[in-house]
Order: C-alpha cells, then structure tokens, then sequence
C-alpha cells in the first residue's frame, strides 16, 4: 500500500483553547468563566478534537492524517465562527451564543454579508481565540500539542475522584444503547465498550458501573500522570483542580487570565459568579443551572464527603473501594 502524505500547510491564526478532563470535574465552569476574559469565543464542540488524539494514540490513524484533519477542522470553526455559521440558538444549552458577551457581533455575523477572505485572514482570524471542550482525548498523547504548537493553551480539570464518580457510573450503559453518546468505541465480543476500557476489556465487562468507573479514573489519570511528567510545558498546559475553582474562584480565575496573557470584564465576571454559586464554603456536590443525572436520578446537591464515600462502598467491592482510596491518595499528592 502506498502511503500517502497528509498536509496543510495553510491555515488561520486563530488559537485554540483546550478544556480538557473528567466528566464532573469543572470544564464548564472554565468555559463560563472564559466569557469574562476577552477576547475569548463562545466554546465549540468538535467530535474531530475528541476522537482524532484517541485514535492516533491508539495507533487506528496516521499522524499527519490526523494533523492535517485537526487544522482543518479548526480552520472551518474559525470561519464559521466569523461569518455567522453554525451559531447555537438553543436558548438552554450549555453553549448558547447568545449569554456570550459577543452576542451582538454573532447576531450581525448572521445577517451581514461575508467577510472578504483576505480581511478574515489578516485582520480577524489572528485576535480569535477559540475554546473548546474535549473529554479525556489528550490524557495519554501528545497530538494537539504537535498540531498547534505554541498557539494551543490545554487546560486540564480535575476533581477528587468520589465526587466525579457517579458521573461516570450513571452513564455508561449509554454507551452501548444510546445514539446520542460520542465517546470514541471499540469492540469487543460485538459490544461496544469505551476506548479506555482497552487492554482491559474482560474485566470491565465484568464489573459493575462503579466499579468501572473506579478503573477507568484510575487507569486515565495514569495516563495524564505520566503524561505531565514528561512533557509538561507552562506556556502549553495549565491545572486547575475543582477544589481551588469553586473555593478560590478568584485566585484561579486572575491565574487563568495572566496564563493567556489577555484582558478581562470585571462586571462580567462578577455576574458569571453569581450564576454559577462560586466562590463556595466546601465542594461538595452543587446542582448548578446545569442538571445533574446521577445514578437512578438520584438527588445528590449538598452531598459531602462522608455522605458520599458511604454510598459508594455499599455499591463495590473490598477491592474496588481500596482502589478508590488509592486513587484518592493519589489524586492529592498530585
């Protein structure tokens, strides 16, 4: 078979601002927070940012195929972001353009006539940067970095694992039944089963939804792990653990300002607080303006550590819930 080389080698000015992470653990909060930062888009989502990293990471696609594919398809977000294409208008969503402080130009992008291409290129595209939110895609590889170089910033949220748990345990039979979920699959024995359930599949179809979800925290935050251990850069990647986010919501927000280097709206800030309830006294479980499905519906806003860790070790095993507080330990050494 002949290969063939993929390139493009050219493409808009645009950045990209990466939220990526556990379900649970803050990727939306940054992402209302970064309305207040200017100049900051409203966040896209891209199917092609969350499978592309995984299946170069697992060796299912060329490297410069899935470079080429990744420019390409931020190339076509930063066009459609500036003629108008594409705007979400579904007044509850999570990403409806218009609570973006940028809704008026949206709007006139909408209605006006095209932009010259070369005024797009020169003069707009270099001032746009671009969030998007990803779910675990750049745990254990390095494309994005390799794709956009020093252009990316690639935030990574995290949470104490207890907390962000029954996000996962009470989703995860979508996975197989469910149209409407994205995450990248493999097979395995004609089932469906999540990418991160590679090299242990038997077990996991072994397990309980807990149980699995113990794992596969365990198993993803080694990959970031080790990761970060080797090629962490403090122009490129940026931490934010939940437990600063919500307590020390200033402090974490005036750190994410500096680290992109850009100007901020303080009465924006001010209102995006109020609507999300930070600062906060603790971080246990809060049902924000977003809803919250948990396992069986169940109600967990208010739900503290003690409260929580109780109704997990009902739902595993000895040795799943001795995992659980390893991977604990873990998470708070790093």
């Amino acid at each position: 078979m002949i290969k063939i080389n993929f390139s493009k080698s050219s493409y808009y000015q645009s950045k990209p601002i990466v939220i990526d992470g556990f379900s649970g653990s803050g990727k939306i909060l940054i992402s209302e927070l970064l309305k207040a930062i200017r100049p900051t888009e409203i966040t896209k989502l891209n199917l092609n940012f969350d499978y592309l990293p995984i299946l170069y990471s697992l060796g299912s696609i060329d490297k410069q195929a899935a470079i080429s594919t990744l420019r390409t398809s931020f190339d076509q977000i930063t066009y459609d972001l500036v003629i108008g294409r594409e705007i979400n208008l579904r007044r509850k969503d999570l990403l409806f353009s218009l609570s973006h402080p940028n809704k008026f130009n949206y709007i006139r992008n909408m209605i006006s006539k095209p932009l010259d291409d070369n005024k797009i290129e020169k003069n707009i595209a270099p001032n746009l940067n671009i969030p998007l939110i990803v779910h675990m895609s750049s745990f254990n590889n390095l494309l994005l970095e390799e794709t956009f170089n020093e252009k990316l910033k690639l935030f990574y949220t995290l949470r104490d694992p207890i907390y962000i748990i029954e996000t996962y345990s009470s989703y995860l039979d979508r996975i197989q039944n469910d149209p409407r979920e994205f995450t990248p699959k493999i097979n395995y024995l004609k089932k469906d089963l999540p990418w991160f359930a590679y090299g242990w599949e038997e077990e996991y179809t072994s397990i309980n939804n807990t149980e699995k979800s113990i794992l596969l925290l365990w198993e993803c935050l080694n990959f970031l792990l080790e990761k970060l251990d080797k090629n962490f850069d403090p122009k490129i990647h940026k931490l934010i653990f939940f437990e600063d986010l919500v307590i020390n919501t200033n402090k974490v927000f005036f750190e994410i300002k500096d680290f992109l280097n850009l100007d901020y709206s303080n009465k924006i800030f001010k209102k995006i607080k109020i609507k999300n309830k930070v600062p906060r006294k603790s971080q246990g479980i809060v049902e924000g303006f977003w809803k919250r499905y948990t396992t069986n519906n169940l109600k967990r806003d208010g739900d503290e550590e003690d409260i929580i860790l109780e109704r997990l070790e009902s739902l595993v095993n000895k040795n799943s819930f001795s995992k659980l507080l390893k991977l604990r330990s873990k998470y708070y050494k790093f």
